[in-house]
């Protein structure tokens, strides 16, 4: 990039406005962020933060993200994960966006969340994208984050597919952009964010530059990796205390459940 054009891209940014909001008062008490979802006493969520679900494909990455999404709304999901506690003490929007399937198969993902709440939460607004181009889906999902009636009251957001938002997951721009998306939007909404990637087979790495770079940047990363009967769900990476690995099974009803502690043994 020529020194020119450098100048140009500079022009049109206020560094002073960068300068105020940007500086940190290390005299000032700045409140920890509120924490959306807890295991036990362990933060896995907090508002203004995304995190990700890792795994192959089949490895029962969407039954997790609906028992996330569910324990989050809260009702009778404590029979399915009893040390996931909501923290969500007021009525938010949970928004759920579906990338990859079809809306019959999308909507059979999305009824999981009431089947497991024994509930219909009226806040929660899912969306099939799939027939959508990833810049349609990037902007619809910006567009309901930041400019729709729902703004400034979302509390949580699922995205499952982050690939799709992008061209080529191995793209470093926009691989990079999309990530630098998804602070944005937690930091402007000050929801949480779970994005949902795929690995490859035999490998626990997120697919591509993408996978990567999202998983430097998130507050929390969920491995998912599928055995004979069940899923073990290894908590890689968090921003507070380690957190056990957890067995995740689909009852005889097709509804997920998970197991933890000492009932493990591999």
């Amino acid at each position: 990039m020529s020194r020119n054009l450098i100048k140009e891209e500079e022009n049109n940014i206020n560094f002073l406005d960068i300068y105020k909001d940007s500086f940190v008062n290390v005299l000032e008490d700045i409140e920890k962020p509120p924490i959306a979802l807890s295991v036990g006493e362990n933060e896995i969520a907090t508002y203004g933060n995304f995190s990700c679900i890792v795994g192959a494909p089949k490895s029962r990455k969407s039954f997790f993200k609906s028992l996330i999404i569910a324990s989050y709304i809260g009702g009778n999901s404590i029979n399915h994960a009893k040390d996931f506690i909501t923290k969500r003490n007021e009525d938010k929007y949970i928004l759920d966006f579906d990338t990859e399937q079809s809306k019959y198969h999308s909507q059979r993902v999305f009824k999981r969340v009431s089947y497991i709440t024994k509930g219909n939460y009226e806040m929660y607004k899912p969306f099939s994208l799939r027939k959508y181009d990833f810049k349609e889906r990037l902007q619809f999902i910006e567009w309901c984050l930041l400019e729709s009636e729902m703004r400034g009251n979302i509390g949580f957001c699922s995205i499952d597919g982050l690939a799709d938002l992008v061209l080529d997951v191995n793209d470093l721009a926009q691989c990079n952009s999309l990530v630098q998306k998804l602070l944005y939007w937690t930091d402007i909404s000050k929801s949480h964010l779970l994005g949902v990637l795929h690995s490859n087979y035999g490998s626990k790495k997120a697919t591509g530059h993408l996978g990567s770079a999202v998983m430097k940047k998130a507050e929390t990363v969920c491995k998912l990796e599928f055995s004979l009967d069940h899923t073990k769900i290894e908590f890689s990476y968090t921003r507070g205390m380690p957190i056990d690995d957890m067995e995740m099974r689909v009852s005889s009803n097709g509804l997920p459940y998970v197991e933890t502690g000492e009932k493990l043994k591999y």
